[in-house]
């Protein structure tokens, strides 16, 4: 009996235990499939997320791309753009502003204009306070002080930034270069002025060249009438001065008379040999020494021109450059020949003084014309084109009006830089146009 009993307690155990492992097999097949299904949900998610990621590496490709094309259209502007929030701190600068302003962006974002520029540019800071403080847009010409010496006309706009909502996030102001205007300005206003005084000699030298002849004329009868020596000298004398007046009569209705240039093919080193003489005879007659140095191109340098246009002009520099040298001294005369490698309709020398030059031409011809006399000064080198502007006892002022007529008649330009008490330099450009 008491072994049925243990015998029946077996069974009931091992009955417990298939229960048990039975339960715990279900379980496990539970968990294996409720890892499988996590599983999936991971690479579903993981599918997801990586389609996710993929979207936004090309929205934040898309976004640079704009922000760069963006940067770049803000940097290819010829006009300079600063950006500040509301306190005045420099959030964009482009590449017009820095070169405007010798600054650079990356060691000036995020500090306040007015620190930056300084106290000399309170008046250009302050059109851009006073937008931030009204706020509205405003336009006016301020001066940007670069350095001790440097002054830059500007012209300026400014604007509110704003966002989607309307609030303002700070101000915007452009400003452009206006220096090419003010010179167009002032060379209208020289020209109207050689316009009138040109009408105006042309009529007065006709009135004064007849009786001048006269005078001259009775003056020589009156000197070959005379035995007396001293008397003779005062009658000489009276020859002179009307033979100086009757020069300076030719040279202002030279400069009047509108000139039109006979073009052919010339050399201009030929050109400037047929003059040199001239120039070595007021050398002795000033009993001066100075040596002339050529520096010519080994082959000739050949335009179209008017050659006798083109010798007075030489000439003129020349003996310029004699007046200056008070004892001895060089001059130095050099030519230049650049060709451009094809022919270009617009060439733009970008130099954010207010210096465009636009050139049609396929080349220059550049004549140089140094030396060691005495210099210009600054406020000098603003008048020597002026008629009657001279600085010599015995000038007209004609000779460099005159010079740069005959230049400008030829379609070229003429510059000059000088230094008191180190020389000067003349340039000449003259333009090689498509047929020379």
């Amino acid at each position: 009996m008491k072994e049925k009993l243990i015998v029946e307690k077996k069974d009931e155990e091992i009955d417990l235990l298939v229960t048990a492992f039975n339960a715990f097999t279900r379980a496990t097949q539970k968990l294996k499939e409720s890892y499988q299904d996590l599983k999936g949900q991971v690479a579903t998610l993981n599918r997801k997320l990586a389609e996710a990621n993929e979207k936004l590496s090309r929205k934040v490709e898309e976004l640079d791309k704009t922000r760069s094309y963006l940067n770049n259209i803000l940097n290819s502007m010829m006009d300079g753009l600063i950006a500040v929030d509301e306190d005045e701190r420099i959030n964009l600068f482009n590449q017009s502003a820095e070169a405007l302003t010798n600054l650079k962006a990356e060691k000036i974002l995020q500090r306040p204009l007015s620190k930056v520029l300084g106290e000399n540019n309170d008046s250009f800071v302050s059109i851009l306070k006073k937008t931030l403080k009204e706020g509205r847009p405003l336009m006016g010409k301020k001066e940007l002080y670069i350095g001790k010496d440097k002054v830059i006309p500007l012209e300026v706009t400014t604007n509110l930034i704003k966002d989607k909502k309307g609030k303002i996030e700070g101000a915007l102001m452009v400003f452009r270069d206006i220096s090419p205007i003010r010179q167009l300005e002032e060379e209208i206003q020289r020209k109207n002025r050689l316009a009138i005084l040109g009408e105006m000699a042309a009529s007065v030298a006709h009135e004064i060249r007849n009786p001048l002849s006269g005078i001259e004329g009775f003056a020589l009868l009156l000197r070959n009438a005379i035995k007396e020596k001293k008397k003779r000298e005062w009658v000489e004398n009276i020859v002179k001065g009307t033979r100086t007046l009757n020069n300076i009569i030719t040279n202002l209705l030279n400069f009047a008379r509108p000139l039109r240039p006979n073009f052919r093919e010339v050399k201009i080193e030929e050109l400037i040999e047929a003059v040199l003489p001239f120039v070595y005879q007021r050398i002795q007659k000033e009993k001066l020494d100075i040596q002339i140095y050529k520096h010519f191109p080994p082959e000739p340098t050949r335009m179209k021109a008017d050659p006798n246009l083109l010798k007075q002009c030489f000439l003129n520099l020349m003996l310029n450059a004699v007046q200056s040298i008070s004892k001895e001294g060089r001059i130095t005369i050099s030519i230049k020949k650049e060709i451009h490698p094809y022919p270009t309709p617009y060439k733009f020398l970008r130099e954010w003084r207010g210096d465009y030059l636009v050139n049609r031409s396929r080349g220059n011809i550049y004549i140089r014309f140094s030396d060691t006399g005495c210099g210009i000064s600054e406020e000098e080198k603003k008048k020597i084109f002026s008629p009657f502007y001279t600085t010599k006892p015995e000038g007209t002022g004609l000779g460099l009006a005159i010079t740069q007529r005959i230049v400008q008649s030829h379609g070229g330009d003429i510059k000059v830089e000088s230094s008191l008490n180190k020389g000067s330099v003349f340039t000449v450009r003259l333009p090689l146009n498509s047929s020379d």
